[in-house]
């Protein structure tokens, strides 16, 4: 008779212990992962929000700044009129006319698709504004203007300063916080040094 020999294997299961360390670094992995991909997804979110920002506050510059380019701010000694602007030493609007381009707050009016001049800027705070000129829309539907002031300076050198507060409005995609957290409050002063060749 033969021999047999039974070689023993060893048991290929795991033990309790090794399924729970292997699940917990696993579990500790992939939050990290999605820590990261959330986290980098929501600064993607905040560049684009910014970026939006930015490229509406550049257009309504560029804009008044090539109307000024054209033309000379002339001051006058009445109320705002095409042409020229009224001014003492210092006067704050909420519209400026440049000849016959006229800048102005408004809001759309819903049942006629068409604009309504804001003449409180509080109803900016609860409807979307946007900046026109003319009836043209200066700044895009993804933002909302919540302030607008063309300050007049007539000093030696005549200036325009322009208060600017733009906020996002609530896309599908973005978080409602970023929306709440996000802003651009600009100011700038455009004078005939600044704007002739």
């Amino acid at each position: 008779m033969k021999n047999s020999i039974k070689l023993s294997t060893p048991n290929s299961w795991f033990t309790l212990v090794e399924i729970i360390v292997a699940v917990t670094i696993f579990s500790i992995i992939m939050v990290s992962v999605i820590f990261i991909f959330v986290n980098s997804t929501q600064l993607s979110m905040k560049i684009d929000i910014n970026r939006v920002l930015q490229e509406n506050s550049k257009n309504i510059i560029e804009t008044i700044s090539e109307d000024l380019r054209i033309v000379d701010l002339k001051i006058c000694s009445a109320w705002i009129t095409k042409g020229c602007i009224w001014s003492e030493l210092i006067s704050i609007w909420s519209e400026l006319w440049i000849w016959d381009n006229h800048y102005y707050l408004a809001k759309k009016n819903a049942s006629l698709d068409s604009f309504i001049k804001v003449d409180d800027v509080n109803d900016c705070k609860i409807q979307q504004c946007f900046i026109l000129k003319n009836l043209e829309m200066l700044s895009n539907s993804f933002v909302t203007i919540q302030n607008l002031e063309f300050s007049i300076f007539k000093d030696h050198i005549p200036k325009v300063q322009i208060n600017l507060l733009i906020k996002p409005i609530w896309w599908k995609w973005i978080n409602s916080n970023l929306i709440k957290n996000t802003e651009l409050n600009l100011q700038t002063t455009l004078g005939e040094q600044y704007i002739k060749n």
